[in-house]
């Protein structure tokens, strides 16, 4: 198998910030839209206004459950430590910003990612 012209390890990295700015960054818009509170049935609602938003949730929520086995499964079998903490970040900040940031520490504990 031919490598990557560049370190993947690293873009999950990168994917993760991302996505847990990203996340953060809309979350405190909303935030500021309910005058600095943030509203958990106005949150969950929303996911249902229309059949666009629907397919986005199950979407979502689809591939969610399915990388968290995954996250799961393959911490199990790797012997990764702490794997409860993916799971929570996946709560408090965002898919997001957990999966990728799992995928990262996946390839440190498999050694695909060279020393720098």
């Amino acid at each position: 198998m031919k490598p990557l012209p560049f370190n993947i390890a690293y873009f999950y990295l990168f994917l993760s910030v991302v996505g847990g700015s990203l996340t953060f960054y809309f979350v405190w818009l909303g935030m500021q839209e309910q005058n600095g509170h943030f509203d958990v049935v106005q949150f969950v609602q929303s996911t249902w206004t229309s059949y666009y938003a629907k397919s986005l949730t199950f979407d979502f929520w689809t591939g969610t459950t399915a990388g968290t086995f995954f996250m799961l499964v393959e911490g199990y079998r790797l012997q990764m430590k702490k794997m409860w903490l993916f799971i929570l970040l996946t709560f408090l900040i965002g898919y997001a910003f957990a999966f990728p940031l799992f995928l990262f520490f996946r390839h440190k504990k498999m050694n695909l990612t060279p020393a720098i």
